[in-house]
């Protein structure tokens, strides 16, 4: 072969093998891939496997479709005006990466994600008192949840779960709660204290009416006849214990026993 030839082969071998290099792309399982062809989407690829493209003229970027999560801080006011620290935890999906491309970007998090759960938690924790939402957190959670979602359904982003990771109030507050439930625990301590006492002295009460009545009973029951029935019974034992032997005495003097007359 003629040594001129050499040097463009080679250089055409290669030439080939870089364009084959950049002719191709991956889309992992859980991502689209958007084809982009000078700025035009012209495909979007949600099958895991190798494609093609045009080599410096298609741009790829791709959408997590996979659930993810974001994490965000803010500063609420509650009903009362109380200051609330608030901690989340937002798990979304994108439903409609194509949409969701055309319309926001791929910096949707920060655009609408951030912002509109934000003012979702600024929104309902407003609704609640501070010492409700202590009570309460699990409702002003739903609440959120639902507000948010609604949001963030028609910007083509699902959103699969919200929960609050804290809800820090300032120490003045807390202590005041803690304050409060000790005086309520007092309180109620106090009262059970008192109707324990009242009953005690219903129950005596009861017992001294009880009592009161049962002598009334006897007293009234009490008969002359009785008296003179309870006197015969009591002779009628003494003669029944009796053995028939009169008492020895020493002396002159004689005893004499007085027995019931026989008729």
């Amino acid at each position: 072969m003629n040594q001129k030839y050499i040097i463009p082969i080679i250089i055409t071998f290669i030439l080939i093998a870089f364009m084959s290099l950049f002719s191709f792309y991956t889309v992992q399982p859980g991502f689209t891939a958007l084809q982009l062809r000078m700025g035009k989407i012209i495909a979007a690829e949600d099958q895991s496997g190798i494609k093609f493209k045009m080599p410096f003229i298609d741009k790829i970027i791709y959408i997590n479709t996979r659930i993810s999560k974001a994490r965000e801080q803010t500063t609420a006011l509650s009903h009362d005006l109380q200051t609330v620290n608030v901690g989340m935890v937002i798990n979304y999906r994108v439903i409609n990466p194509l949409k969701l491309y055309q319309n926001i970007g791929t910096h949707f998090k920060e655009v609408i994600i951030d912002p509109f759960s934000q003012e979702s938690v600024k929104a309902i924790i407003a609704q609640f008192t501070a010492e409700d939402l202590i009570q309460s957190r699990h409702i002003a959670k739903e609440k959120t949840l639902q507000n948010l979602r609604s949001r963030l359904q028609p910007l083509y982003i699902e959103l699969v779960d919200f929960n609050f990771t804290h809800l820090d109030f300032s120490t003045e507050f807390i202590k005041a709660v803690e304050d409060k439930q000790i005086a309520e625990q007092s309180a109620k301590t106090a009262k059970n204290r008192t109707e324990s006492v009242k009953e005690e002295a219903n129950q005596a009460r009861i017992r001294a009416e009880g009592e009161a009545y049962s002598l009334k009973v006897k007293r009234e029951s009490i008969t002359p006849e009785l008296i003179s029935l309870k006197e015969v019974e009591a002779q009628i034992k003494a003669i029944e214990k009796w053995d028939g032997r009169l008492p020895l005495y020493t002396g002159n003097s004689t005893p004499l026993i007085a027995l019931p007359s026989v008729k």
